[in-house]
């Protein structure tokens, strides 16, 4: 009986195994197609790229014969090339190729065409199907030549991208008007167009096992510090995942912590910020297939700052900025204040407005750390129901659905007049907020100092506030304190942050990002009313 069990289990691992040989699972796949190498044979080589590319309906084979003499194929992926290319190759390899002395062999043949005939803006050589597979799925064509184990890869790119427009998260009043699109080289072209300088270097790498999504980092040769470039290469170097499909993979890898809800990495969709994130001496983030471009190091006061700040003049800016961090801690503090006060410091209110306030909450059933939490949901339901509903009638919605429900809740006697107000006002403050993920990060710990003043007053609101600002204080992007200029206090960097002097005043680059080239201004540029064209212009 045991013997006959033995010779069942050993018949069932035989073709276990032989189904796997024929069968092998997507890790093996990988490693055999990074060991395959091209043959010299034509047939060969069409056989092993097929077996690999299985019944892709995309997968394209021209045959033809190049100088009329050597069997040859243009493989690619339909779709990611554009035709005309395509057929210029083609008519070169086929018509062309006889007009010059080619020899018989296939390699001279190769080396003609790649020497003589071939007019791509790129064209290389690759001799492994991984390669291979990876330039065309770059929008490349293979050449391959039967006696030859090359492969002549020639540009051919030809897919359709979106149009670049202003991004709809990231609107401004006044500045350039072009956003990043989905495409690498598209957005690395717009940086190009804004910084002409050849010390601008792009360095790539390939992320992603099976994606093999393209990632590049950008920075300016000799601004930034060599310290942070080379954190940035080796951070994405060891990034070992299967897929990246957006930015937010690649933040995730190369985050100093993970465990917070504050972004440690600036997300955008505007060229002209991570142009000026450069000329501070920072580093940008492609991510190919994605328009969200991430600058690093990234700190709090950078968070808070939009882009009309800087092309408004100084005092509009600054007022601006001033009204905006008002906002933002109205939309943090105000719930748990008003919660606080109610249940513990009525003190602090006037008698008459009490009184009000009093009157107001007469038959509501439910306390008023319910009705804060109840609305405050309620909104943020709506918000995110906004988003998720076509651009066409999600704004409406929202709008409608707070209208129709706060009015219908107050009826119904489950909040009252105050709470309200109080959630109206926070709802609007929240959305000064230039970035989406601080904003989510405030409206997060908004819910927490809620709890906390209905659970202990302005005492807890006040600690709570104070862990933030320790949290704040300890957190680090690449290794650049996140309160900087606050903590630790540079006083020179001050010109741009609660308020903004004129961009003659800003002489200096951020102390710990462009210690290299310091001086972004030369002095005495300030304008003076009453001097000569010819004179020179009065010390700032």
């Amino acid at each position: 009986m045991f013997k006959l069990l033995q010779k069942l289990l050993q018949r069932r691992k035989a073709h276990t195994d032989d189904d796997w040989r024929k069968n092998p699972d997507i890790s093996m796949r990988e490693a055999q197609a990074k060991e395959a190498k091209l043959e010299k044979g034509l047939e060969e080589n069409l056989r092993l790229l097929q077996r690999y590319a299985g019944p892709s309906y995309d997968f394209s084979v021209r045959r033809f014969k190049a100088g009329g003499k050597v069997p040859a194929a243009l493989v690619r992926l339909d779709g990611l090339t554009e035709s005309k290319t395509i057929e210029e190759i083609l008519r070169t390899l086929m018509v062309d190729s006889r007009l010059i002395k080619a020899p018989d062999q296939a390699g001279q043949i190769a080396a003609a065409a790649m020497e003589q005939l071939l007019t791509a803006p790129a064209v290389r050589e690759s001799d492994n199907l991984a390669d291979l597979f990876a330039g065309l799925t770059r929008g490349e064509a293979a050449l391959i030549f039967d006696g030859t184990p090359l492969a002549l890869m020639c540009d051919a790119k030809g897919f359709k991208t979106r149009t670049i427009i202003e991004p709809d998260a990231e609107r401004a009043l006044r500045g350039p008007r072009e956003g990043f699109i989905e495409n690498l080289r598209a957005n690395t072209s717009l940086i190009r167009r804004r910084i002409r300088i050849p010390h601008l270097w792009i360095e790539s790498l390939t992320v992603g096992e099976l994606t093999q999504t393209e990632v590049a980092f950008a920075y300016i040769k000799g601004l930034a510090r060599e310290k942070l470039v080379r954190e940035v290469r080796e951070r994405l170097r060891r990034i070992k995942i299967d897929g990246v499909l957006e930015s937010g993979y690649v933040e995730d890898f190369i985050k100093d912590t993970s465990y917070s809800l504050f972004p440690l990495t600036f997300r955008t969709e505007r060229a002209d910020k991570v142009a000026a994130g450069l000329l501070e001496g920072r580093v940008a983030i492609f991510v190919d297939g994605t328009p969200h471009v991430l600058l690093v190091p990234a700190e709090l006061p950078m968070l808070l700052q939009a882009s009309d700040d800087y092309y408004e003049p100084p005092p509009i800016g600054s007022i601006i900025r001033l009204l905006r961090y008002t906002a933002l801690l109205i939309s943090l503090l105000l719930p748990g204040f008003y919660v606080a006060v109610i249940n513990f410091h009525q003190e602090l209110l006037p008698t008459a407005l009490l009184l009000r306030i009093t009157a107001t909450r007469e038959g509501v059933p439910f306390p008023v750390i319910f009705e804060v939490l109840l609305l405050d949901g309620l909104f943020e339901v709506l918000r995110e129901a906004g988003v998720r509903l076509p651009a066409a009638i999600g704004p409406a919605i929202s709008i409608v659905g707070a209208l129709i429900l706060g009015d219908a809740a107050i009826r119904a006697g489950l909040v009252s007049p105050a709470v309200v107000i109080v959630i109206a006002l926070t709802a609007i403050a929240s959305f000064t907020a230039p970035a989406f993920s601080l904003g989510i990060s405030f409206r997060i710990l908004r819910f927490a100092f809620t709890v906390i003043g209905a659970v202990f007053g302005l005492f807890g609101v006040q600690f709570l506030l104070l862990l933030t600002v320790v949290h704040l204080c300890s957190l680090r992007s690449f290794g650049v304190p996140y309160l900087t200029p606050f903590a630790p206090m540079i006083w020179r960097d001050m010109k741009d942050n609660l308020l903004r002097v004129w961009w003659w005043g800003m002489r200096d680059r951020p102390k710990l990002l462009g210690a290299r080239e310091p001086q972004r201004t030369p002095p005495g540029q300030a304008p003076f009313a009453g001097k000569d064209p010819g004179e020179e212009g009065g010390k700032a």
